[in-house]
């Protein structure tokens, strides 16, 4: 078998009635890196403009036509006979304008899955009495890899919240993008999968690449369970022991002091602007941040916390009912914080419009302040650079605020833990449960230790409350020590 000797291009070119033995040898070249240059082609004299391109990674075959080039397959995928195949399918739908690419990837995935030669055929090449519309492919199949997407969405995205069906949609979608979205669903192979991964882990995090991986399985295996017969996916699901990240997330266990807490109250009122910009943070968002201080709820309900579920509360003047609806929490019940005075006066400094529906609006007419604002707030108080659609990044003139003033990191779900974690020495464990909405263990020990075991007083006294009396309790104590960390610290920062 001749080597190609020029570096710049093909030069090495041999016309001959191809086998598979010169397969098996072109393996060889590959295997023993014995090709110099870019390669070799190898033209079939038995069919017309069909090459075998050998170069010192992979083996390729192309149909070479007046217009250009086709990929018909890999030499790992397609035999010689296979290809011969391919090719003519490629030239005849050539002569048809239409473009042989997709048929020719399905012919290819299904030689390489060890399918027969009449079954590949079938697969890529069906008899067509005419062209299908989307409606009659969506009703009769073969669907396309979109097309199960599309109606996996439809089915899925009702049954979550929609907080994560928002981040779901986007998950999935991401494994549509560009050609693949047109190819049949019965075509795709682990490769394709992987290659969706390896781009979102590059694009975006490996975080992101895990999710978009769990629903594209999640994707694969309903369109196999009940639309087997408009999808193609038969025999063993290849994507649940194929496609895998290498990823796992961290626990997270941190749990913000007092006085980190009040210092990073501090630090946000006195730096509002934190970019190259000068644009300040919102009004609402600095009054979001003191509300998930002060109340230890979760940034997703609260930040979205409507006024007209804000109601005072008689028996305690001054105090006020903070409610959110099942559907709104995470653990599916309805939830109620009533808030002192001493924190409504705190969050009410930062003067938000009293004309929005939301509690904590945003700058946009109608919106809230959204739990991922928060987090990217956050982001540039720590300094962290953001990429900007020209590919440049943002500036932090402010540097890292929390490495400068000693705060460890933390994020608006850590407040919870140091919540939990002072009312408890407080001997008020149970009010921390009920203002965290944590759901009560069963009743165990001393039946006098009322105070402290909230399960005990929701089953003797509130089976059918909030336990809003406790909560207040545990409020009070909690509210108290966040503003006294706050006054020391705002003091600090401004003598400092």
């Amino acid at each position: 078998m001749a080597t190609a000797n020029s570096r710049g291009s093909y030069a090495a070119r041999e016309r001959t009635r191809l086998t598979q033995q010169h397969v098996a040898k072109a393996r060889r070249l590959i295997a023993g890196d014995a090709l110099q240059g870019r390669g070799l082609d190898l033209a079939d004299t038995e069919c017309q403009g069909l090459v075998l391109r050998v170069t010192r990674r992979s083996g390729t075959w192309l149909l070479k036509h007046r217009a250009g080039t086709v990929r018909l397959g890999d030499i790992e995928a397609l035999a010689v006979d296979a290809a011969r195949v391919a090719a003519d399918r490629a030239r005849l739908a050539l002569k048809e304008g239409r473009d042989p690419s997709v048929d020719a990837r399905v012919f290819e995935a299904a030689q390489a899955r060890g399918m027969s030669m009449e079954d590949a055929l079938d697969a890529a090449y069906p008899v067509e009495v005419e062209v299908q519309s989307d409606e009659d492919r969506l009703r009769d199949g073969p669907w396309q890899w979109g097309d199960l997407i599309d109606q996996f969405l439809a089915a899925k995205l009702p049954t979550l919240k929609p907080r994560w069906s928002a981040q779901f949609e986007r998950h999935l979608l991401r494994a549509a993008e560009g050609p693949l979205r047109h190819r049949l669903v019965a075509s795709l192979a682990q490769r394709d999968m992987l290659a969706v991964r390896d781009r979102v882990a590059k694009a975006r995090t490996l975080s992101a690449a895990a999710d978009t991986v769990e629903a594209v399985k999640a994707c694969l295996s309903w369109g196999k369970r009940f639309h087997g017969h408009l999808t193609g996916l038969r025999g063993h699901p290849w994507w649940q022991d194929e496609l895998e990240v290498e990823w796992a997330s961290t626990p997270r266990d941190r749990t913000p002091t007092l006085e980190e807490l009040g210092r990073t109250l501090a630090l946000a009122e006195r730096h509002k602007a934190l970019g190259a910009t000068g644009k300040e943070t919102a009004p609402g968002m600095l009054a979001a941040l003191w509300a998930v201080v002060l109340t230890g709820q979760r940034a997703g309900a609260l930040t979205g916390t409507l006024r007209k579920t804000v109601r005072p509360w008689p028996e305690r003047p001054g105090w006020e009912i903070w409610s959110w609806t099942a559907a709104e929490m995470k653990g599916g019940r309805p939830h109620a914080v009533p808030v002192p005075p001493e924190a409504l006066a705190a969050i009410r400094r930062h003067r938000t419009d009293p004309t929005s529906p939301h509690l904590f609006p945003s700058r946009l007419p109608g919106k809230s302040v959204t739990p991922v604002g928060m987090t990217q707030w956050f982001d540039r108080m720590q300094g962290k650079e953001k990429a900007t659609k020209g590919g440049g990044r943002t500036g932090r003139p402010a540097g890292d605020l929390f490495a400068q003033h000693d705060i460890r990191p933390w994020t608006p779900h850590d407040v919870r833990r140091t919540l939990a974690a002072y009312l408890d020495m407080e001997r008020l464990g149970g009010a921390a449960s009920a203002i965290l909405a944590h759901r009560p263990p069963s009743v165990k020990g001393d039946p006098g230790q009322e105070r402290e075991l909230a399960q005990a007083i929701t089953l003797r006294h509130y089976i059918h409350s909030q336990r809003l009396d406790l909560k207040a309790e545990g409020m009070s104590a909690w509210v108290a020590a966040i503003l006294a960390a706050y006054e020391a610290e705002a003091a600090a920062l401004h003598s400092s």
